[in-house]
C-alpha cells in the first residue's frame, strides 16, 4: 500500500474533521470513504437500499405514497418560505 499526503486548507480540514467526529471516525477515513463512494456506480450505491427495501414489509404502493406525501410537504413549505 502506498500513501500520499493531501494538503487541505484550514476550512476544508475543519469541515472534514467535524464530519468525521460526527460519524465517529477520523478525518483520513472520512475522506477515504468519500473517494470510495465516488468510485461506485449508481447501481452499487443503491444496492443496500434495494436490499433493505426487499427485506422490509413496505409495499411499492406504500413507498410511492410516502414519497408523494413528502413531496407535497416540501412543496407546501416552499410556498410558505420562498427562501428555501
Amino acid at each position: 500500500m502506498s500513501t500520499t499526503a493531501i494538503i487541505l486548507d484550514d476550512h476544508h480540514f475543519k469541515a472534514a474533521a467535524d464530519k468525521a467526529r460526527e460519524l465517529g471516525t477520523t478525518p483520513e477515513r472520512f475522506i477515504q470513504s468519500l473517494i470510495d463512494a465516488a468510485t461506485l456506480s449508481f447501481d452499487e450505491l443503491l444496492a443496500p437500499v434495494r436490499d433493505a427495501f426487499a427485506a422490509s414489509s413496505v409495499t411499492e404502493e406504500q413507498l410511492d405514497q410516502a414519497v408523494n406525501e413528502a413531496r407535497k410537504a416540501i412543496q407546501s413549505q416552499s410556498r410558505l418560505d420562498p427562501e428555501t
